[in-house]
């Protein structure tokens, strides 16, 4: 679902983009460790509150996804995304395949007999959001609602692998740097890619059209299910985004006075509606990042887009993670809190965000598709502390 930054996701307009202005509530000794190290500390299952409890269904389904996902990959390659642990794929494939005959009410048997939980400690912030794949009403040529683009990955755009550069060229300096970039190819040079009120898509570049405030919510959630008046629906999957570091035109529409009742899709669409069209183009362009799409068929209705690590995603079974931290595929369990109530649950990681590279407790929870989920995903956003499940024959480092 997001795949340069790669979801861009929030839960709501401001939370998982901007947590600071959502703050959540407090839970004491779940807060930031600003200053600790990353480090993974062995445990065992009866450390993890409500383990014995939890369901543990979706997160199997997303585990069994992510094995599917890596059966083509080289099981002597390290797990796809990065991360500072998990081995190879070779080591997990004695837990993939025991995964495929877990039978319901089996789960938690299945994962006390192959992993080992170890509590994750490090740098940044320890906070949950959640994201969702919106569904919105689309058309196939413009009108005066309907009359943002839905733009397809232009051409010249292009991505430098900083990492590679950096091993090549043995430079530290490198090290330090992104490990991508995105620009635009300009005869011979890179460029940045043109800001948001920089780009002007050609006519073929779009295969749909929609309400503008809609195309931003499938812009910063990173894919969304597009919905046409004789009832089809297609994915607008996430294809690329301009490199620009996303900035809330919510955020800046109120902090300038003109949105009142705060920062919300509703307040947005209310204000888009009275001012019109230009005044919204306008409006979004405080946003400097501008996200392209590919247009998809939708074969698993119940299944979410395909996320950064190339599966599809699972409603409350996924999870998007700092990819520095935390390799694709990596089985996470986090506590937190939900409308002030315990949220513990097992996740896969299984996509990253822009919003989310802050550090090995920073994560964003796939809610599912629709606007129940985005109800619901709109309401997450608490400190958390987690632990990851490593097979028993992996390393923790």
């Amino acid at each position: 679902m997001r795949r340069v930054l790669t979801l861009i996701a929030t839960a709501s307009v401001l939370s998982a983009c901007a947590s600071s202005e959502r703050p959540g509530p407090s839970v004491g000794p779940m807060q930031p460790e600003t200053a600790v190290a990353f480090s993974l500390q062995p445990g065992a299952f009866n450390d993890i509150p409500d383990w014995t409890t939890v369901d543990l269904a979706p997160a199997l389904l997303a585990f069994r996804r992510a094995c599917d996902g890596r059966r083509q990959r080289d099981p002597s390659a390290a797990l796809p995304g990065g991360g500072q642990y998990g081995g190879t794929v070779a080591d997990w494939q004695p837990a993939c395949a025991a995964a495929q005959s877990v039978a319901p009410g089996s789960e938690r048997a299945f994962f006390e007999a192959n992993f080992i939980p170890n509590l994750v400690r490090g740098p940044g912030e320890a906070r949950i959001t959640a994201y969702y794949e919106p569904i919105i009403e689309a058309r196939r040529f413009p009108d005066a609602v309907y009359s943002a683009p839905l733009v397809r990955k232009p051409g010249d755009m292009v991505t430098v692998d900083i990492a590679a550069f950096a091993e090549a060229y043995d430079n530290e300096a490198l090290r330090g740097a992104p490990r991508a970039l995105t620009g635009q190819l300009n005869g011979a040079q890179v460029r940045p890619y043109p800001k948001r009120e920089e780009i002007n898509p050609s006519t073929d570049q779009v295969f749909a059209w929609a309400h503008p405030v809609d195309v931003y919510n499938l812009q910063i959630q990173g894919s969304g299910r597009i919905a046409f008046p004789d009832g089809t629906q297609a994915r607008a999957a996430f294809a690329a985004q301009n490199g620009y570091r996303w900035r809330s035109a919510l955020g800046a529409l109120r902090d300038s006075g003109q949105l009142q009742g705060g920062a919300t899709w509703q307040n947005f669409r209310a204000w888009s509606d009275r001012n019109g069209a230009d005044a919204t183009r306008q409006a979004l362009n405080a946003d400097p990042s501008f996200v392209f799409f590919q247009e998809e068929g939708i074969d698993d209705p119940a299944a979410g887009p395909r996320g950064a690590a190339g599966v599809p995603l699972t409603p409350m079974g996924s999870i998007a993670v700092d990819p520095a931290f935390h390799p694709y595929g990596a089985v996470v369990f986090v506590d937190a809190q939900y409308d002030g109530q315990p949220f513990r649950h097992l996740f896969v990681a299984q996509d990253t965000g822009g919003a989310i590279r802050r550090g090995p407790q920073r994560g964003d929870v796939f809610f599912g598709s629709g606007a129940d989920a985005g109800r619901g995903a709109e309401r997450m956003n608490s400190p958390a502390r987690w632990w990851t499940l490593i097979p028993r024959s992996v390393p923790t480092s």
